[in-house]
């Protein structure tokens, strides 16, 4: 059976008109269908829209990654995210991909103590006990606006107050020799002591107190390892912001978890003082992947203009503080609300997505656009219903599944281009 305008006589004409084309002329059209498939964002490969951008803003980026090859240095990576990867799942995931292929630069940035009840971290023990006073920086009550390199800045209420850290990593993926434990703290007029052992007896006083607020940044090389570090704050008012936990070489992945928070957080952080936070972290890679709660808010209005301005301005902030580093906006996932007591992707997505490929554009940042990477809309439905689920019943928050599935998306994009 044959439709109208498609039987055999239809067909014999073609091929008759085929013919009488002239073979240079088909062998043009050819060669410009093959450049256009090899430009990308042409989805002339694979007949939609490349969901990631061209890899030119990621080009420090894969260079520094190619040294690594030849046994120098040191890749950090900077990722800001929100609730969506609160538990370190996402950038767990991320880091060991990126570590398995280019080497184990060990576990990168903890916060002193956690800044939310639902803030974990993965690849290391981390616990607290005593008086601390922890302020965060979407509630914007912090004292002059000073919350380290992550949002969080906490402060010991009595001497006694302690942190504990000791990296949890596979064996295969090599020693901890010659490793590098260091604490960002502040010192102030007024400001406690504290100090700093390992399991060996080994002991560092830090001294809180100075004559102006200063950033400080106190460093130990570790030649046999981190073991066990702990932080005992011995007066009132120590203030610190976190630790970082790496080796001589490899690449690190530093998990910035705002949890609960708008895009429009970023622009609470006191400005000089985040660029010096970044610029002290050197950084080869600033991530951006926020927008969740502004996509699915139904209570906050969403403009796309201010939404623009806001992130860009704040990006532009963090990528002063390191401007030879390469950067990334990454877009939220589809997300699913009930409606009528079903569940239905939430209508403002496609929005926030577009507003953050304008950022990623304004801010010349690469765009790893996940939500057409992952389907688009219907996505969250369909990772529910999938076995096993890659999101939570909320529909918005990953699963251990969904966040390792994500995490390893990330690294294939980060890679995309690279020809490593």
């Amino acid at each position: 059976m044959f439709f109208p305008g498609t039987g055999p006589r239809c067909a014999q004409r073609s091929i008759r008109t085929f013919s009488r084309v002239p073979l240079q002329v088909l062998l043009r059209v050819l060669l410009l269908a093959l450049l256009l498939a090899s430009f990308p964002g042409t989805g002339m490969a694979d007949g939609k829209e490349t969901p990631a951008s061209s890899p030119a803003p990621l080009a420090h980026f894969h260079q520094a990654l190619g040294s690594l090859g030849t046994g120098e240095g040191k890749v950090r990576i900077v990722v800001y995210t929100d609730s969506v990867n609160a538990s370190d799942r996402v950038t767990s995931a991320l880091r060991h991909r990126l570590q398995s292929r280019f080497g184990n630069g060990g576990k990168g940035w903890v916060p002193l103590t956690p800044g939310w009840t639902y803030q974990k971290h993965q690849d290391v023990r981390w616990e607290t006990s005593g008086a601390w006073k922890t302020w965060v920086v979407n509630r914007r009550r912090g004292p002059m606006g000073r919350y380290g390199l992550g949002g969080v800045v906490s402060e010991s209420r009595a001497p006694g107050a302690q942190a504990l850290f000791q990296a949890r990593e596979p064996q295969r993926q090599g020693s901890t020799a010659g490793s590098l434990f260091q604490l960002y703290y502040q010192q102030r007029p007024g400001g406690g002591d504290a100090n700093v052992s390992w399991e060996d007896g080994t002991t560092h006083t830090l001294t809180g107190h100075a004559d102006r607020v200063q950033d400080v940044v106190f460093s130990q090389p570790m030649p046999g390892g981190w073991g066990l570090v702990t932080v005992t704050a011995t007066q009132k008012g120590f203030r610190a912001y976190g630790v970082v936990m790496e080796r001589a070489q490899g690449v690190v992945v530093d998990s910035m978890m705002l949890v609960g928070a708008f895009t429009r957080v970023l622009s609470h952080f006191d400005r000089t003082h985040w660029q010096r936070q970044v610029a002290l972290r050197q950084p080869d890679l600033l991530m951006f992947w926020l927008g969740g709660n502004d996509a699915i808010s139904r209570t906050t209005g969403f403009s796309t203009d201010s939404y623009v301005g806001v992130y860009r301005d704040a990006i532009r902030t963090a990528r002063s503080g390191r401007p030879g580093a390469s950067c990334a906006v990454v877009s939220v996932l589809d997300s699913g609300q009930l409606v009528d007591g079903r569940p239905q992707s939430v209508a403002r997505i496609p929005i926030v997505v577009r507003a953050q490929k304008r950022v990623a554009e304004e801010t010349e940042c690469a765009f790893i656009n996940l939500y057409e990477l992952e389907g688009g809309r219907g996505t969250a439905l369909r990772w529910r219903a999938r076995s096993p689920h890659w999101i939570e019943p909320d529909y918005h928050h990953l699963t251990r599944a969904g966040a390792t599935h994500v995490g390893h998306r990330l690294a294939e994009q980060l890679l995309r281009g690279s020809g490593l």
